[in-house]
């Protein structure tokens, strides 16, 4: 069992620039639970001068991931919520669907888990028996923000080319009984 976190390519060259919002800004997260509080359609604009490179998951403001990615994370996950979310670049006429990704989160920190003295994360681990058969999901933890994939989700993405991914692979425990 191998997993891994996701993050947005912050190098990927001429990347599209929200107009409203920092790219590179703070990030706000939104759970799975949050889904009947959201609306199911939202429009974002891009920059004048905006890139053209859309990565395929977007960090910030909100976690968003592209119609290719959100088609392999339903096949892995039965019940994952999106929100749709048409980005715009008015001046280029162009638009791209994303996906606000809402994810379910939980406990599946493993005991060999280490933490430093401030209660930031040395060394994480993740517990096979508490991850069951999930394959994307967030932890239950501020201190660990970023999405958390399977490898069989991670090798389905590969070999649709996505872009703008940075894969980091992810300590994950022994099965214990």
């Amino acid at each position: 069992m191998r997993f891994f976190t996701i993050e947005q390519d912050k190098s990927l060259q001429d990347q599209i620039r929200f107009r409203d919002f920092d790219i590179s800004g703070p990030r706000h997260i939104f759970y799975k639970e949050d889904g009947g509080n959201l609306q199911e359609s939202t429009m974002m604009y891009l920059e004048k001068d905006s890139g053209e490179a859309a990565p395929d998951f977007i960090q910030s403001p909100v976690y968003l991931v592209s119609d290719k990615v959100k088609k392999v994370f339903d096949v892995y996950e039965d019940d994952m919520v999106f929100k749709t979310v048409t980005i715009t670049h008015k001046e280029r006429k162009t638009i791209w669907i994303y996906h606000h990704l809402l994810l379910e989160r939980f406990d599946a920190f493993s005991e060999e888990t280490e933490f430093y003295t401030n209660g930031s994360i040395k060394r994480l681990v993740l517990d096979p028996v508490k991850i069951g058969d999930h394959k994307v999901f967030l932890l239950n933890d501020k201190r660990f923000p970023n999405p958390l994939i399977s490898l069989e989700v991670a090798e389905s993405l590969m070999r649709r080319n996505v872009m703008g991914i940075v894969w980091k692979e992810v300590e994950v425990g022994a099965w214990q009984n």
